[in-house]
């Protein structure tokens, strides 16, 4: 049986794009408020290196959320 795919032209974009910026947003929002409430904690300092951990918290922060969620066996 032959799988039926949609195929979206250019400058086009369908509901499941919506939905991945709408997370892809949402992560790097946590990133960013992770980052923040670290750093007005106290609990770490960037100093010189604010710029580049404001660039890799959403990194990270995605990275923690797959690694933390749930998977599914075939």
């Amino acid at each position: 049986m032959t799988e039926k795919i949609k195929i979206i032209g250019p400058g086009k974009v369908d509901s499941t794009y919506w939905k991945k910026q709408g997370k892809s947003f949402l992560i790097t929002i946590a990133g960013a408020a992770l980052g923040f409430v670290l750093n007005f904690l106290g609990i770490i300092d960037y100093g010189s290196y604010t710029t580049i951990a404001a660039t890799a918290l959403p990194f990270i922060t995605n990275a923690a959320r797959k690694w933390l969620g749930s998977y599914e066996s075939k």
